[in-house]
């Protein structure tokens, strides 16, 4: 799973989002928590294993939908093969949680698109990463603080030399000077080494990949004039009016490569997908179906306007609980505005209280740190693991028959071994996410594929899954399930 195009770091996913508890089967053997959502009631605990996803698209919808559900804890366990994508996890969630009276839902939405698939971005959004990137400095180097600033994720389990590097990384970040990072140079180099004699003629490449494969494969809505721009020097989201020229500094990773003397040195760059593109998380269906209307055997919408309604629908459930409808776009907006100002009177007032009562502690404790409450989701809990950790949960007490759902991307199943048996309760499933868009593959390939992970996780001890139940096995051929085998 490591081919020129498809890139070796994973920067974002290669099948739609996810909400974890829809389809699921019934769930009789869930524990219940000792923590209650403010009832004072136990709840159920749903414990999520998510591996190598690339980005936080399946986090994100399983957080915006679980008002549709019973009122469960969900605790996410976050595995990645690079800290930067750990670090890019943080700052997308904490933009999707960021309150109204701060970021309006549009904002939010078309700043979320453009640091998610853009390599370059407008100087407005380098400053809000700027500003974040001091803020996560501050989270990782105290993680009391980043408790009580993003309650939703804990970074605990990390190891100090992993806190380290990651403070290194959001210093980058924060750096305003562009020339440490000149991300059009590494995409047009990669982009000459990927296509070799075809580059001259890489209008026709990027045009056969478009109509021939992408679109084959049931993604019509990505248009050309969007894909032919991303292919071309990255840009995939242009979301405003404005000039496109800072480097998206959250998209670098760094690897360790090997040069001609054999000598293996660290080398940051830009290392993730440069074929299939960033539509196919958010970008290709909705619950929405008349974005996908055709005229004239053409698709209405694009793949940007379907990710920009998507992003959008689900920022408002988050921050509501309450679907969004697109007939109903104005009173969305109006319901907004007023939260925005409901938000504002309880925060003055909650900050007036607090100057009367504690203020002095407050101003020690934080020093001159800016904070505010993010949009409240105790529902859910993200917890980033270390890196290399996966062979190393069975052998940890806490994480024996744990997981009650896993997700594994196509470029981590290969960390579905045997041994990993023990982590999963018995009532367990498992999606695991094929690569019918890793467009560099062929058929052969692609079905070789789903046979050896359903053979892989037999030997886990899964089998595939009721193909008359509702289950992520039905999304476009994306993704596989497979249930727990009873052990009666």
């Amino acid at each position: 799973m490591t081919g020129e195009g498809f890139g070796s770091v994973t920067m974002w996913g290669f099948s739609p989002a996810l909400d974890f508890q829809a389809g699921l089967p019934s769930r009789k053997g869930l524990k219940r928590a000792e923590e209650s959502l403010g009832n004072g009631e136990p709840v159920e605990v749903l414990n999520i294993l998510l591996l190598g996803a690339g980005d936080c698209r399946h986090i994100l919808k399983t957080m915006a939908h679980r008002k549709r559900h019973q009122a469960r804890k969900i605790h996410i366990y976050v595995a990645e093969n690079n800290l930067e994508l750990l670090g890019k996890h943080l700052l997308l969630l904490t933009l999707a949680l960021e309150p109204p009276h701060r970021m309006g839902l549009q904002e939010k939405a078309e700043l979320f698109a453009e640091l998610y698939g853009n390599t370059l971005i407008r100087q407005q959004t380098v400053q809000y990463l700027q500003e974040k990137a001091n803020l996560f400095v501050e989270m990782i180097t105290d993680l009391d603080y980043s408790d009580e600033r993003m309650p939703t994720i804990d970074m605990s389990q990390l190891k100090y030399k992993e806190r380290d590097y990651l403070e290194g990384i959001f210093k980058f970040w924060r750096d305003p000077d562009p020339k440490y990072f000149n991300i059009s140079s590494m995409w047009d180099n990669r982009l000459r080494q990927y296509l070799a004699a075809r580059y001259d003629s890489r209008n026709g490449a990027f045009d056969w990949d478009l109509s021939m494969k992408l679109h084959e494969l049931g993604a019509k809505v990505v248009c050309k004039k969007e894909y032919t721009r991303w292919r071309e020097n990255g840009l995939a989201f242009e979301t405003r009016e404005g000039i496109y020229d800072r480097p998206n500094k959250s998209m670098a990773s760094g690897i360790v490569i090997k040069r001609r003397d054999g000598e293996r040195v660290p080398c940051r760059g830009y290392w993730g997908d440069m074929v299939t593109g960033p539509y196919i998380a958010f970008g290709v269906d909705a619950e929405e179906k008349s974005l996908l209307k055709t005229a004239n055997g053409k698709p209405v919408k694009s793949s940007e306007d379907i990710t920009l309604h998507n992003l959008t629908s689900m920022f408002y459930e988050l921050q509501t609980g309450k679907t969004y409808r697109l007939e109903s776009e104005k009173q969305a907006m109006d319901t907004e505005s007023k939260i925005v100002e409901l938000d504002e009177c309880k925060e003055e007032a909650d900050e007036h209280r607090e100057m009367e009562t504690d203020g002095d502690l407050q101003n020690h404790k934080h020093g001159n740190r800016e904070f505010y409450a993010p949009i409240c989701c105790e529902e859910v809990c993200v917890h980033f693991l270390p890196l290399n950790s996966v062979p190393e949960l069975p052998k940890k007490s806490k994480f024996k028959k744990l997981f009650d759902h896993a997700f594994i991307s196509a470029s981590m199943v290969q960390n579905l071994t045997p041994s990993l048996e023990g982590i999963f309760a018995d009532h367990s499933t498992i999606d695991i996410e094929l690569v019918k868009y890793i467009l560099d593959l062929n058929k052969s390939q692609i079905d070789g594929f789903a046979s050896r992970v359903t053979s892989m996780a037999g030997d886990v001890g899964f089998g595939p899954a009721d193909t008359s139940e509702e289950s992520a096995d039905s999304v476009n051929g994306c993704f596989a399930r497979f249930v727990k085998r009873s052990t009666q």
